[in-house]
């Protein structure tokens, strides 16, 4: 009697210092005993758990599966590692693990289930996975960039030959939308690049006149607020209210990237049609841009999680990281991005607001490009080849001579022929990477001038740079372009 004494006060010891909750439960299903631990975990008092049946503290989804679990630890007598989501008191829920004993006591069967709250582990796991699809997503990222840049090369390079050679101001103003948006892209691929690798941007920034900016962006995505909407037979009003403000010193093409995604999602907060204001102000500190919309409004479980990356309430493909982008960009520029007021069927506004600068607000005039320091003797190598014709053609109107190799192979032949004062060469090209053909030509040619075009994020990683005078990222622009070569000219 008295071992069997000490054994239930050992038991009642374990019961009552166990971090699990631990539960009796009899055949019956109803609880018969539980620790404190189990009274935590279902939220309530260990008074109002005991004399409860088991199915109370699970979802009622979940019955089914009781049932079946409870078949199993008859037939097998313990059961390990069972997941599932457990019922509080007050209706909430958290995941579980549980692990279930059948034992033999007084003639009779009674089960111990031992239960632990698996919420922090669940929240490392999604962390974990969080971090792996971030790491994949860079992965991918370097691969699209490197074509998109090839896409948006061949679109800029166009464009600002043509508006070299046309003069017409409907033409000009056109073609200088179309100049913008590839130079928007190209910073676009950039920012998610440096996002999911976590890297730091250098700020490049410069005067901007905002109520321009904004303007600008108004008229970009005009596509989206009207024509759009007039196909799907709804009307969309886009309301301006400016008040004059200062400059701001910003990248205009990140702020340009805010003012569209913010557009775009009121517009899709409002599939029945509606009105966007977009208003500017400014006071002793900042200027303060507000866009607001008269659509479906937010829930206050979406409010909380509306900048977090991933998030999306949207269709399945979208990557819900466009607010996380925007506001991630607001902050680099020393302002934030705020969710103002927003409720259910009563709209949303956002709150962008940005340092106010000093330098005056640039005069903005025609589209400008260097001269040529003289003419120079140029070999491209690119294996796009509608890339390496552009690349000639804008180098021959720069008043260059130019010749074109489309590969590596062929790039070495050319080089064999004759000498050159500057070679182009992409870093992706195939067999034999762009880096190679620079340290080939540095060897043989140590005078000749090597530009690195490149796609890529971080082109030269692990690799020698010495070979290579300079690195263009794609897209390159006219006025990119001719610096580069009256650099290697002068050194001539």
């Amino acid at each position: 009697m008295v071992q069997s004494a000490q054994v239930e006060v050992k038991y009642q010891s374990l019961m009552e210092t166990a971090a699990d909750g631990i539960l009796l439960v009899d055949k019956q299903g109803q609880i018969i005993e539980a620790n404190r631990s189990a009274a935590r975990l279902g939220g309530c008092e260990l008074e109002q758990l005991i004399g409860r049946r088991l199915s109370e503290l699970l979802p009622k989804d979940s019955i089914a599966w009781l049932r079946q679990q409870a078949a199993r630890v008859d037939e097998l007598n313990q059961l390990t590692g069972l997941e599932g989501k457990a019922r509080r008191c007050d209706g909430s829920e958290f995941p579980f693990e549980a692990s279930v004993n059948k034992l033999r006591v007084d003639e009779e069967d009674i089960y111990q289930v031992v239960v632990r709250d698996t919420t922090q582990r669940s929240k490392l796991q999604q962390q974990l996975l969080q971090a792996e699809r971030l790491r994949a997503l860079g992965q991918v990222a370097g691969g699209v960039a490197h074509d998109f840049n090839n896409l948006l090369g061949a679109i800029l390079g166009r464009t600002q030959l043509l508006l070299m050679k046309l003069r017409d101001p409907d033409s000009q103003r056109a073609l200088q939308t179309i100049e913008k948006a590839a130079l928007d892209g190209a910073e676009t691929v950039k920012r998610i690049q440096r996002f999911v690798r976590g890297q730091q941007e250098e700020k490049q920034f410069v005067p901007v006149d905002f109520n321009s900016l904004v303007e600008d962006v108004i008229v970009t995505t005009r596509y989206r607020w009207e024509d759009q909407a007039q196909r799907e037979g709804i009307t969309i009003q886009m309301k301006r209210d400016f008040s004059p403000v200062p400059a701001i010193m910003a990248n205009p093409a990140e702020l340009r990237q805010i003012i569209a995604n913010l557009i775009t999602n009121a517009c899709e907060a409002m599939p029945s049609g509606g009105t966007i204001t977009i208003s500017t102000q400014a006071d002793a500190a900042v200027v303060t841009t507000t866009i607001s919309d008269t659509g479906v409004g937010m829930a206050p479980d979406v409010r909380q999680r509306v900048f977090e990356p991933f998030f999306t309430i949207k269709e399945a493909n979208n990557s819900g990281l466009g607010l996380s982008l925007a506001r991630d960009i607001a902050r680099r520029h020393g302002g934030e991005l705020l969710l103002g007021e927003s409720a259910t069927d009563r709209g949303t506004t956002f709150i962008l607001t940005l340092p106010r600068s000093d330098e005056p607000i640039p005069i903005t005039g025609g589209s400008t490009m260097l001269e040529s320091n003289g003419e120079a003797r140029v070999l491209v190598v690119d294996d796009e080849p509608v890339l390496c014709e552009l690349l000639v053609e804008m180098l021959e109107t720069l008043g260059h001579q130019a010749v074109a190799a489309t590969s590596s192979e062929e790039a070495f032949r050319l080089l064999n022929m004759d000498n050159y004062d500057v070679v182009i060469t992409d870093l992706g090209m195939p067999n034999i990477p762009g880096w190679r053909i620079a340290e080939a030509v540095k060897q043989d040619h140590p005078d000749t001038y090597v530009i690195l075009l490149t796609g890529w994020d971080n082109p030269l990683s692990g690799q020698p740079a010495r070979q290579v005078d300079e690195v263009l990222s794609k897209p390159v622009t006219i006025t990119d372009m001719t610096s580069a070569v009256n650099r290697g000219i002068s050194l001539d």
